[in-house]
């Protein structure tokens, strides 16, 4: 029997079932039981039947280091309080396994003061978001962590997921798990782990989660409680307003104001007028309290997306990345005419800007968005605001952001590393600058996808304190009788024109994971052909293939271009998702200039990758 004819029947057959999951199951079951008494008319509604049942229960929802993200419902392959559980157990053996067990102090010393340290109660941090069954899963993950003796500090509203990295730190736990799908769409949910540093778990990390994982039955390996007995247990306890508040004050001690009068300081926040919306999300509490400690002015906040709506029913796709996003905010900006407008994707790690051009509101893009917070970091700290310049200071950006981040640090005496796609990995360089004593060297880390992060006092993107210095350098501007349009045409002036594009690419479920690998093996064969192909007519000069790891980093599944004309582009998979991603990046002696090569690489590259879905090769 088929594989996922096994899965499907052994669900069917399981008896303690959550009943929201049991009414799935039997619609599944009836649909395909219809199809065959239908006859010849039922052959098409069975094939179709099959094939649901066939991609909810061949596959399994896999974990890596971005944990888990899926589709919600029934089976192996969706995200449910049973792939939940059964992930929770495998982290709960890791713990136990390879962090306390190794480091378990012998009998002698267990009377010790350092032999009771070390045989401290392990715990973790949980955290969700305003999706479907967050809350939920979060619960589920309590009561798994409980019947395992690791104490569960669940935060006790939806949070921004920096503050789960915030609260591991807080609380000296072992690990932190937060319940989001970040931006997609509200179909999904997932399942994120960080380390006990406050990061997202690293590749090898997850590789021996994942490997517990896998010796671990759904339903007969794993131990739980529900929630209300986990809450009796010593092994829950909720964290509420205290840890919110030192999370806010620890992002606000990296909102740098631009002067020392303060005076000035406060009439130009009073001054600035501000639409924001957290996209129905986690972000509405702690941006509205940050902006409202800055004084800033005005904030008119987006009604019909200011609370919880698990169906983002006025925003599909919650990503600040694309326009749409930020539609019903520009609606409302269009009305009471912002000096900006923000939004904050649904777990308030990403922030999209928005501001007056021309007489209408226009999005920036996360590049220069990065670009306008570290040039305000760079000016402040160096003029001695804060802390004022480490004496070493350190910035991060995936391979895929704004060179002009570069550009900007050599002027400030700032050393730049770079990173593979994926903020975990600018979380790992704070690590590792905290192991050197050297974490407040670290001042800004930057992501294209609208990601950023002004400080070590957390080890992941921060929508909140992003949502702060946005304001903080709209005011400035403000006061300097200059639009944050003219900011950036000024930053263009001074480090040269440079201009960034994303294209997506996504496909069906059922195919799309091998269409993806197809498409990369294929933009990987022109490393054969000793870069002897063109785009957009421009030569390609420069392979470099991350696939084995290139120039320190880790092996990452991204190849990335460079042409003769100075662009360059970089193919990269999701990974977790049927889609593919392309960054492209072309300068010139104007925006327009760069503009125009900009979308003729894109156009070209979208002919490319829809030859090779269509089946033929990328020559």
């Amino acid at each position: 029997m088929d594989i996922y004819k096994i899965n499907f029947k052994k669900w069917l057959d399981e008896e303690d079932f959550d009943p929201d999951i049991k009414k799935e199951l039997q619609s599944l079951k009836e649909e395909l039981r219809a199809s065959e008494t239908n006859g010849a008319a039922g052959a098409e509604s069975r094939e179709k039947a099959e094939a649901e049942i066939k991609e909810r229960f061949e596959k399994e929802l896999r974990f890596g280091t971005g944990g888990l993200r899926g589709l919600l419902g029934a089976g192996t392959n969706r995200i449910n309080i049973y792939t939940v559980r059964r992930t929770t157990q495998g982290i709960c053996d890791y713990i136990m396994e390879d962090i306390y067990i190794k480091d378990a102090v012998c009998a002698e010393e267990a009377n010790s003061a350092a032999g009771k340290a070390a045989a401290k109660v392990p715990s973790v941090v949980i955290g969700y978001d305003s999706r479907r069954n967050s809350r939920l899963f979060a619960e589920a993950a309590a009561g798994v962590f409980a019947a395992n003796g690791i104490k569960a500090y669940m935060i006790s509203d939806i949070c921004p997921v920096s503050a789960v990295s915030f609260a591991v730190r807080k609380y000296g736990c072992a690990m932190g798990v937060m319940i989001t799908a970040s931006h997609n769409p509200a179909e999904y949910n997932g399942y994120k782990v960080y380390g006990s540093q406050g990061a997202q778990i690293t590749d090898a990390q997850a590789r021996q989660i994942l490997k517990r994982i896998d010796n671990i039955d759904i339903f007969a390996d794993v131990s739980w409680l529900n929630f209300e007995s986990a809450k009796k247990t010593e092994y829950f306890d909720f964290a509420g307003d205290e840890l919110m508040s030192e999370y806010i004050d620890a992002a606000m001690a990296y909102a740098l104001p631009w002067t020392e009068d303060e005076l000035a300081a406060a009439k130009a926040l009073g001054a600035l007028s501000v639409v924001y919306s957290p996209l129905n999300g986690a972000g509405r509490m702690p941006v509205q309290e940050v902006l409202r400690r800055l004084g800033v002015g005005r904030i008119e906040t987006v009604k019909v997306q200011e609370f919880p709506d698990e169906n983002f029913s006025t925003c599909p796709y919650p990503n600040p990345e694309k326009e749409e996003a930020m539609c019903e905010a520009l609606k409302l900006a269009g009305k009471v005419k912002p000096d900006i407008v923000i939004v904050t994707d649904p777990d308030c790690d990403r922030v999209g800007v928005a501001v007056a051009k021309n007489g209408s509101y226009r999005r920036v893009t996360g590049n220069e968005v990065g670009l306008l917070i570290f040039q305000y970091i760079a000016e402040c700290r160096s003029c001695g605001m804060g802390s004022g310049m480490p004496g070493r200071p350190v910035a991060a950006r995936t391979t895929v952001t704004s060179s002009i981040i570069d550009r900007i640090a050599e002027k400030y005496g700032i050393e730049v590393k770079k990173t593979p796609t994926g903020f975990k990995y600018i979380g790992e360089i704070i690590r590792q600058l905290d192991e050197q004593g050297r974490e407040s060297d670290f001042i800004f880390g930057i992501e294209e996808s609208c990601s950023y992060l002004a400080g070590p006092y957390v080890r992941d993107k921060d929508g909140v304190s992003a949502a702060a210095l946005i304001c903080l350098l709209a005011a400035k501007a403000k006061a300097e009788g200059m639009t944050i349009a003219e900011a950036i045409d000024k930053i263009y002036e001074e480090y040269g024109y440079t201009v960034s594009r994303l294209i997506d690419f996504e496909f069906d479920a059922l195919s799309g994971m091998k269409k993806t690998e197809k498409i990369i093996e294929c933009f990987r064969y022109q490393e054969s052909k000793a870069a002897g192909g063109s785009i957009a007519g421009s030569r390609i000069t420069e392979i470099m293939d991350y696939t084995h790891g290139a120039e320190g980093f880790p092996k990452v599944d991204m190849i990335e271009y460079h042409l003769e004309n100075g662009a360059e582009f970089t193919v990269r998979p999701s990974g977790t998702e049927p889609k593919l991603k392309i960054y492209i990046s072309a300068g010139g002696k104007s925006r327009d200039e760069a503009e125009t090569l900009c979308a003729a690489i894109a156009e070209d590259l979208k002919n490319k990758v829809d030859d090779i879905a269509g089946g033929n090769e990328y020559e």
